[in-house]
């Protein structure tokens, strides 16, 4: 089975159109076939043999997962690289000699011992084939192993940290993504902590991007509800866009199901029907929100839940998604994704946000995705499937009529599940709060 960090970079590569699902899954079934002989191979290695990607799309993808590590081949020494531009030179800040990539992503392809020199194996370089545009891979770091004894060099210090953006003191990076970092920061003029999202420098070179992003970020602005993460300001500063966002004091619901694995059935119902009012009031102004999951989903300490993102949704009537879908940016997450959107992204409308939260609904109270896989094109074939393991086989103490809005909400049929946020409200409602 494919390990989490490989899944991230297959996900992150077919969200920003680098690498079709199709060649991501294949690279993921080769790597399953090359481990059963013993033979260890990165995901990105594969899919740069396989002619798919080059160097230059690894490394950016792993910059975006927070990953990407360069070695210099003299000093046999990893260094972290949190930002990269596709065609620049890290030097090594020891002997000033340009770094290679390392091993990505997978520690344990690192922590491996090299093979000998007159050994046939798959660690030596002359028996692999040339990458793409005839790129040798003979001086490639990912075939180097630190010397024994060697320690790690202390992190890279983030650029960002100290500077002003959009009048707000950047403090502490607290969260990265496929879209970019998210910092928090001090609002000089107010004296209140923010949290300020930066977007990736790859999504910034892309105007047409840019140009959407600014325009439903500034929608997304004048919502405003208590459940939803309040968007205070969004622009650019040389070059660096942006968001300014309320910081919300507590944890995100992905670290909360990692602690507790499920929750109560009354505390579920209750989180999902928050979410519900957030909706209905980003819904009523024509906002969707196309990307609903565990790790956008902020709960306060004093419980209040609040959706964060809708500075990254779409707005409805009609609207061409073309900018957005083109970058490749915002295609959701395969293990909530609405069954029309992994077909056809533009066919996504407010009834997507319905099935994405009964997802999460089905996540909260089993532990559990509905639909799991070993790569994202096995999760969507599974969803357009629609066959799924039941709560109450899961979790027998569930009442059935909980599980059948459970249900109702994550037909993969449109017309089929709730076609409005507020009948999904009035059956959580009365199943949260029986009569009499």
């Amino acid at each position: 089975m494919a390990r989490k960090s490989e899944i991230r970079l297959g996900q992150v590569l077919v969200e920003r159109q680098w690498c079709a699902l199709a060649r991501v899954n294949e690279g993921l079934a080769s790597q399953v076939q090359l481990r059963s002989r013993g033979e260890g191979r990165p995901l990105g290695r594969i899919l740069i043999e396989m002619g798919d990607i080059d160097e230059e799309t690894l490394r950016e993808a792993l910059a975006l997962l927070g990953a990407l590590r360069l070695r210099c081949p003299v000093c046999r020494e990893d260094h972290a690289v949190e930002r990269y531009e596709r065609g620049s030179v890290h030097a090594c800040p020891h002997c000033k000699g340009p770094l290679v990539l390392a091993d990505p992503l997978d520690a344990s392809f690192r922590d491996a011992p090299a093979a000998p020199a007159d050994s046939a194996g798959p660690a030596q370089e002359r028996s692999r084939p040339p990458g793409p545009a005839g790129n040798p891979r003979a001086a490639d770091a990912s075939d180097t192993r630190p010397a024994a004894g060697a320690t790690a060099p202390e992190a890279p210090r983030d650029p960002f940290i100290g500077k002003l953006l959009g009048g707000c003191e950047i403090q502490e990076r607290i969260a990265h993504g496929g879209m970019g970092v998210v910092y928090r920061a001090r609002q000089l003029t107010l004296g209140r902590t923010v949290a300020v999202k930066v977007l990736a420098s790859d999504l910034a070179r892309d105007e047409s991007f840019v140009r959407r992003f600014l325009q439903e970020a500034r929608s997304a602005a004048q919502l405003s509800h208590g459940n939803i993460v309040h968007i205070n300001d969004v622009g650019e500063c040389q070059g660096v866009f942006y968001f300014v966002m309320e910081h919300v004091d507590g944890c995100n619901l992905r670290d909360v199901l990692k602690t507790e694995e499920r929750l109560d059935v009354a505390r579920a119902l209750d989180v999902a029907l928050q979410l519900c009012h957030a909706l209905r009031h980003a819904h009523g102004r024509g906002i969707i929100h196309r990307d609903i999951k565990p790790e956008n989903i902020m709960v306060t300490r004093e419980g209040v839940v609040k959706l964060a993102d809708l500075g990254l949704a779409k707005r409805m009537a009609g609207e061409s998604s073309a900018g957005i879908t083109h970058a490749g940016s915002i295609l959701g997450t395969p293990f909530y994704m609405a069954p029309e959107q992994a077909k056809d992204f533009s066919k996504v409308d407010h009834r997507s946000d319905i099935y994405s939260l009964g997802v999460t609904l089905y996540k909260m109270i089993t532990g559990k995705v509905p639909f799991d896989g070993r790569s994202p094109i096995e999760v969507m074939i599974k969803a357009l499937d629609g066959k799924k393991t039941r709560i109450r086989e899961l979790r027998p103490e569930v009442p059935a009529e909980v599980e059948e809005i459970v249900e109702r909400m994550m037909h993969r049929q449109p017309d089929k599940r709730y076609q409005q946020i507020d009948d999904v409200v009035a059956d959580l409602s009365r199943v949260l709060v029986p009569a009499g």
